[in-house]
């Protein structure tokens, strides 16, 4: 299975990628090489760069998307990866002298054509891209088999995503438990509305349980409720009295509604309600759950 693993790993690594109009920018103005002689960057100069130079051109090419994360989940709910086996897995690929492949989609009056670069997989792609994966930090059997049956066919997606030390802490990972056995409960949940919640989770790294967290989403949703506002009317928010006066008597107070960012904005509004009462009945009703959560409250008390 851990072979099988590295094998996947492989062709992830070696697939072909398109390069991006950001790195034809980067090409173009770092190292003075048009789009016609794209050819001759690969085959002369890149074989010339510093390693930081490689990450910095390439990195959004291995640095892996949930997507990517995904295709490994299933395989890693069958075997174990520590951190010492990480670095194996590094050197054996790192053995292999792999190649990166690359394509790049070019126009030449009216047509377009496809052109292909392979080279050596410099070692800082390539550890870029496995480290990234968090091949050490999957959910626990247990936890893992609650967001299968919470999430069903997107339960791949989920285990990608907490497949991170920040998701090891022992609080939050315990007030996850609580929140997928009410979800479990009381109908499903939206992958928008848990991605959301997390969301909610990362940009609080500090805090040190979930009634922290908790007391916070009032002023999470005055916000949102504030911006939602600003998207049905048009109106701009101003810090200084005079200025917004200014841009009234203008006439250029308003500014063109966005459908489809209003609707985004509104349907985030509905999940942080949500949320708020979901988080709040979790707190009163199912402290059972959350006994690491509540004793961190009463100790910072």
């Amino acid at each position: 299975m851990r072979q099988k693993l590295i094998d996947m790993i492989e062709a992830e690594l070696t697939k072909p990628r398109q390069i991006t109009e950001q790195i034809l920018d980067k090409i173009s103005s770092h190292y003075s090489y048009t789009l016609d002689q794209i050819d001759k960057f690969f085959a002369d100069e890149i074989a010339n760069l510093e390693d930081y130079e490689i990450d910095i051109l390439f990195s959004p090419l291995f640095t892996p998307n949930v997507h990517d994360k995904a295709i490994f989940s299933k395989i890693l709910d069958e075997v174990e990866i520590g951190k010492d086996e990480v670095d194996e897995i590094l050197k054996e690929l790192e053995a292999k002298n792999l190649k990166a492949n690359f394509y790049v989609i070019l126009k030449k009056g009216d047509e377009l054509y496809e052109r292909r670069f392979s080279i050596p997989l410099n070692s800082v792609n390539l550890k870029r891209y496995v480290k990234l994966l968090n091949l050490d930090c999957k959910p626990s059997r247990e936890f893992a088999k609650m967001i299968e049956l919470v999430f069903k066919d997107k339960s791949d997606d989920v285990k990608a995503i907490l497949r991170d030390e920040f998701w090891k802490e022992e609080w939050r990972e315990e007030f996850l438990r609580a929140y997928l056995v009410y979800v479990s409960e009381h109908g499903t949940v939206s992958l928008e509305k848990f991605d959301l919640l997390l969301k909610i989770l990362r940009g609080n790294p500090t805090a040190s349980n979930i009634y922290e967290i908790y007391e916070l989403i009032p002023d999470i949703i005055q916000w949102t409720e504030v911006q939602v506002n600003v998207l049905r009317t048009g109106q701009r928010q101003f810090f200084n009295e005079m200025i917004g006066q200014f841009y009234k008597e203008e006439g250029n107070d308003k500014r063109q509604q966005n459908e489809e960012e209003l609707r985004r904005r509104e349907n985030e509004l509905q999940c942080y309600f949500e949320l708020k009462d979901e988080i709040g009945h979790i707190i009163e009703n199912m402290r059972e759950f959350l006994t690491i959560n509540t004793a961190r409250r009463f100790a910072r008390i």
